[in-house]
């Protein structure tokens, strides 16, 4: 039985503090801190069990080998100790594995990551009420390596408890909604998708005064805490506030019900026209249909209205009266020749009646949910994509090629915007199969390039010149094919960063801003580049844009980054390590961010949050040393003087010079 059902009553709690409880005892003290962190840690491993090398090094790292493994004897023999005073059978060993019994215990962790994939509102809201506090709230031992597990751990289920907050004030009713929006905010005060959600819940309950001064207080806020003013988003939808009247407030802009408001767009999925001319080919269109709709209400980005009558040409209304209007449309059709069929596919600007995304697909009716299957996914990945394009303003130029080819790219792309290291050698690995599918395809080899650059700067590839020449040349072949292509410049440029040409890298940035001013990755690239420059004014100001246009998208933290690369240079140290801390909360795998973090924090004379990043650093990629560390895996700054402080203050921090 598998902790979490319903015949294991001993329970462990780790949010809001740790607790360990007895089925028939109750709550149960533990002798100091080192038993509870290994119960803890223990519970959120694999088969909650770890070797004993793990825990000695987790918990005495600063010891060695013998002196931390007779500490964990001796620490293990207390536990059990404690333990037995309430028959409680919970720790066993077997050679050098340590372990708890799966069935004799429930953890509340457990128990809320599995429930966050409810579908209903109470489901939803049972798994929340396990969000009793922060993770391990209060436990900390002064050992780097576990208090480094702790602080990531509790970063990424505060980030799944607030996300899933969100979708619960979309469930639930206005005002329980607003409730649930106060306490978002109350947890994490920074969080403008937040404000925004408020401003919407607020609106749909005809609250538009109110909604309005949210926004004021996001504004506020957003410029104490980073110096930024509120994205593009958040502004549209203060002006939509400013232009509704408030006899007209109660009904939500896009028609979705009250409490249900996206912050996202919406898109509606009409029934795709059979052309065939053969009835049993309508049972394929709303098979379709439904996988298609089914895909896309999987991502949490967009709400998904189905069951609209098909358009008739793009832009046109749904012919049903009274039909929740969206921003996008999704619609197609069906055609037949013998066996094969195909099938087009279109995603409408429902605003601007433009086609935003178009393919067609073809394939065999005797493998028709197959066919399904592909189609539906192919579409989920391209609307993504072409909606997140479509929110930098950015229409792509190069020409997609073949089906296999463009899918390929696309669910490289997904996984290179997932920005881990695993993900992004999974993008290299698609993307290589794209181009040997179509070597000439320009949108291959962009792909290819900016995940080997990118895979280079999380650690997940070596720094070698193979893969930096690499880079550069797919970089360059993009350009070539598509000179006027913004995407394939920004990713030129950052091939050139990686190889130290920064100026020939600033040159590319510009030219890509010149191509489209509201990209935001050319501001942020070019930031970045400016502030390895030296010129610290030039970078806050393109990074700031860069945040303002990119809306807080997923690379957010890419652009977060390259503001403490200029405040670093600026001698700007606390505002550096504040915007550092943002970043490694964000992405705790970008290893640029925590070098960063540590040279700040080491600057401001924090020498134990210094040491701890290094620390963090070096959990992720062990062979970093200051010989090897800048140039190598950071970019180097132009002027010695920046370069060497920053190696100095890295030093300090405790990374090892060799």
């Amino acid at each position: 039985m598998q902790s979490g059902e319903s015949g294991a009553a001993n329970r462990i709690s780790l949010f809001g503090g740790f607790r360990i409880e007895s089925e028939t005892a109750g709550p149960l003290w533990l002798t100091g801190k080192r038993g509870p962190a290994i119960i803890a840690y223990l519970a959120r491993c694999p088969g909650m069990a770890a070797t004993r090398e793990r825990l000695a090094d987790l918990l005495w790292g600063d010891s060695d080998s013998e002196h931390s493994r007779n500490s964990l004897r001796q620490t293990l023999s207390v536990l059990r100790r404690d333990l037995s005073r309430v028959d409680m059978d919970l720790i066993h060993s077997r050679r050098e594995l340590i372990g708890l019994s799966p069935d004799a215990v429930r953890v509340d962790v457990e128990e809320f990551e599995s429930g966050l994939s409810a579908r209903s509102a109470q489901e939803l809201e049972t798994a929340l009420a396990l969000y009793t506090g922060p993770f391990l709230d209060g436990l900390y031992l002064g050992i780097n390596t576990f208090d480094d597990w702790v602080a990531s751990e509790r970063e990424r289920l505060l980030s799944r408890a607030l996300e899933s907050f969100e979708k619960l004030a979309r469930l639930v009713d206005v005002e329980t909604g607003l409730v649930l929006a106060d306490r978002i905010l109350a947890m994490e005060p920074t969080r403008e998708e937040s404000y925004r959600l408020k401003m919407e819940l607020l609106l749909a309950g005809g609250q538009r005064e109110r909604a309005l001064r949210t926004y004021e207080t996001c504004r506020s806020v957003l410029k104490r805490e980073f110096g930024v003013d509120a994205s593009a988003e958040t502004r549209a939808l203060w002006q939509s506030l400013l232009s509704v009247a408030d006899t007209a407030s109660n009904q939500p802009a896009n028609g979705v019900p009250a409490g249900q408001r996206p912050e996202r767009p919406s898109i509606s999925v009409a029934d795709f026209v059979n052309l065939t001319g053969k009835r049993g080919d309508d049972f394929f269109a709303k098979g379709l249909v439904h996988d298609v709709t089914t895909a896309l209400s999987e991502v949490a980005d967009y709400v998904v209205l189905s069951g609209l009558p098909p358009l008739e040409k793009a832009g046109d209304e749904p012919k049903t009266s009274g039909s929740p209007r969206a921003r996008y449309t999704l619609s197609g059709s069906i055609q037949r020749s013998g066996d094969e069929l195909r099938v087009n596919v279109q995603l409408v600007d429902a605003a601007g009646g433009h086609n935003v995304w178009a393919q067609k697909f073809d394939g065999h009716s005797e493998n028709a949910l197959e066919f399904q299957d592909r189609i539906a996914q192919s579409v989920v990945l391209a609307v993504i994509l072409e909606l997140q394009l479509t929110n930098w303003k950015v229409r792509d130029k190069s020409p997609p090629g073949a089906p296999e080819v463009r899918r390929l790219v696309n669910e490289a792309l997904m996984k290179y915007f997932e920005m881990t290291r695993d993900s992004l050698l999974m993008g290299v690995e698609l993307s290589e199969k794209a181009l040997s599918i179509g070597p000439d395809n320009a949108r291959a080899k962009r792909t290819l390039s900016i995940a080997i650059s990118m895979s280079v700067a999380f650690g997940a590839l070596p720094g070698t010149q193979e893969h930096i020449e690499r880079a550069l040349q797919l970089g360059q072949a993009s350009v070539r094919a598509v000179p006027d292509d913004e995407i394939a410049r920004c990713i030129l440029s950052f091939a050139l960063e990686g190889a130290g040409r920064i100026e020939e890298a600033i040159v590319e940035c510009r030219h890509a801003i010149s191509l489209n001013p509201s990209y935001p990755s050319g501001h942020g690239d070019i930031a970045e580049l400016y502030a390895l420059r030296g010129q610290v004014s030039e970078a806050l100001h393109e990074a700031k844009e860069a945040i303002r246009l990119g809306t807080h998208d997923v690379i957010d933290f890419w652009r977060h980054n390259s503001m403490v690369v200029a405040l670093f240079a600026d001698g700007n140290d606390r505002r550096a390590l504040e915007v550092a801390r943002k970043v490694v909360r964000t992405k705790p795998g970008f290893v640029r961010g925590a070098l960063y973090w540590a040279a700040a924090a080491s600057a401001t004379g924090n020498n134990e949050e210094a040491s701890r990043a290094i620390h963090h650093c070096l959990s992720q990629l062990p062979h970093l040393n200051l010989s090897n560390v800048c140039p190598g895996f950071l970019p180097r700054y132009v002027k010695d003087y920046h370069h060497s402080r920053l190696l100095e203050m890295l030093s300090r921090a405790g990374l090892p010079s060799s």
